[in-house]
């Protein structure tokens, strides 16, 4: 099975086909969030041959720390920036084949060519698959409870850098 992973244009969501995809799984309220915090956004797409989208992940740059009320984190007097991801979804009939695999990586590799020390996540407790596989990519895990969910988790993988 061949997929590209491509980046899809900020501004050319509204006519992408991933846009559907978006849609049907339920994600676009996270797709389309945006903060004053948020440094930049990208959206990549997984596409086989036939063209028509099967998974997405979006994520944005921010410093470490205004998502959370806290003021950025420096280190020497420069902030020190992450990826963070806010949707992410893979059609149910392409799950454990390696997409969302292939799109984690792709974020991965992006946020270090981009400088952040870190790729960060929220999973909802009900969400084991997608905890199976940050797991599987070395996220670390921390437990976090939001509203009623008791089981969901914040995904942390540190970047190793060039100093």
């Amino acid at each position: 099975m061949e997929i590209e992973i491509r980046e899809v244009p900020v501004g050319a969501l509204e006519n992408d086909p991933v846009r559907a995809l978006i849609d049907e799984l339920g994600q676009t309220d996270w797709v389309r969030f945006s903060a004053d915090f948020h440094l930049s956004s990208h959206l990549f797409a997984a596409v086989p041959r036939d063209g028509r989208p099967i998974g997405f992940c979006r994520y944005v740059v921010q410093a470490i720390g205004p998502d959370t009320g806290c003021p950025p984190v420096t280190v020497d007097g420069r902030v020190v920036t992450e990826a963070k991801i806010l949707a992410f979804g893979v059609q149910e009939g392409w799950r454990r084949r390696g997409v969302g695999t292939a799109l984690q990586r792709a974020v991965i590799g992006a946020a270090a060519t981009k400088g952040c020390h870190q790729v960060r996540s929220h999973s909802a407790g009900e969400n084991a698959g997608n905890h199976r596989l940050k797991l599987r990519l070395g996220f670390a895990v921390h437990p976090i409870v939001r509203d009623d969910d008791h089981k969901g988790c914040y995904f942390l993988l540190p970047l190793t850098l060039a100093e």
